[in-house]
Order: C-alpha cells, then structure tokens, then sequence
C-alpha cells in the first residue's frame, strides 16, 4: 500500500521538477527520499532535528557520490532561515525509521511551517506532504494537516491522495500556488 505514496510523489516531483531546481527535504529520515530529491534537482536542502538523521543520510549520500545536498541539524520551521530560493518543499511526516519511535514530527511544528510556507510560496511553488495516522502522534498530526489545507484560500491547489476505506493508511496532501489571474 506505501508503495502506491511513493509512486504518487515520485512521479508528481519528477513533473515538477528540473535539474535546474532547489528543493527542500523537509525530513530526511535516513535519506532515501534526500538521494531521489538529488539525482532530479540542481540543490536540495534537508532538514532534520536528529543528528542520527542528518549522519545516517550524509554517509548514504556520499556512497552515492552525491554533492549537491546541505544538510541542516534542525527544525523543518526555521527552513526559511535557510533557503528562500527554492521551488517545493516535500515532508515526509513520522518518527525516524527504525529508531526512537517516540520522537516524531509534531502537529504544532509542522503547522507553524506549513503556514509561514504557504504564505512565502509564489504561483508554481508546491508542498508535498505525506502524512501518516497510523500511530497516536501522526493521528493527530494528519488531522491538522487535512484541516490545514481543507482551509487553505483559492489561491491554492490542494489535493489529497489516499485510500478511502483505510483511515490508518498514509495518505499524501499536494498543495501548489496558483498562478494569478491576469486582468484584461
């Protein structure tokens, strides 16, 4: 079923971005969506508030050769401290694969920066979210986001890419800046 996300984000990055883009990594984990994010894009920036996080992704990247990547030891809500030139920016929600299951990205974080993004994002500018419920913090970290972007104005487009019938099932929220109307 989690393969079906995958290919759902894949595929909107890879029509979405160019090599001549930046992209932000929102939260490498151990750095598998980071090394998809580099072969397709100019720059990415990934952020994470674990230094295991941020080895674990900087020793798989470089068995991979790959340099066009900084690495940042810290919060997705301080990004626009960091990079303010950039084309998207992809979350993947959650605790750190593998590791300390009690450390996760929280509904308070990641609702400050959706909003500081969405009111930075110009026309062409996207985030992809995916979001998973299937533990009590993603919960409600996933109902947050769902009501977020349910609120957003109509000068963005939302979608919503999940399984109906399966609540706990990762689902992933896509919201794009609409280009504006031109006055005649």
């Amino acid at each position: 079923m989690y393969k079906h996300m995958k290919q759902f984000v894949s595929h909107y990055l890879l029509d979405h971005l160019t090599k001549d883009d930046v992209v932000v990594d929102a939260t490498v984990g151990n750095g598998n969506d980071t090394l998809f994010l580099c072969e397709i894009a100019k720059m990415v920036y990934g952020f994470d508030i674990q230094q295991q996080a941020i080895d674990s992704t900087k020793a798989y990247l470089k068995s991979f050769k790959k340099k066009n990547v900084k690495l940042i030891l810290d919060s997705h809500e301080h990004l626009l401290n960091y990079v303010k030139d950039f084309k998207g920016v992809v979350f993947n929600l959650g605790y750190l694969p593998r590791s300390d299951k009690t450390i996760t990205t929280t509904k308070e974080t990641t609702l400050n920066t959706l909003n500081s993004l969405t009111a930075y994002l110009k026309p062409d500018m996207f985030i992809v979210i995916t979001c998973y419920p299937g533990h009590e913090a993603g919960l409600i970290e996933a109902e947050a986001v769902r009501t977020f972007s349910y609120n957003l104005d109509d000068t963005f487009n939302v979608l919503a890419y999940q399984f109906i019938k399966k609540p706990q099932a990762p689902f992933v929220i896509v919201i794009e800046k609409r280009q504006e109307k031109s006055v005649n």
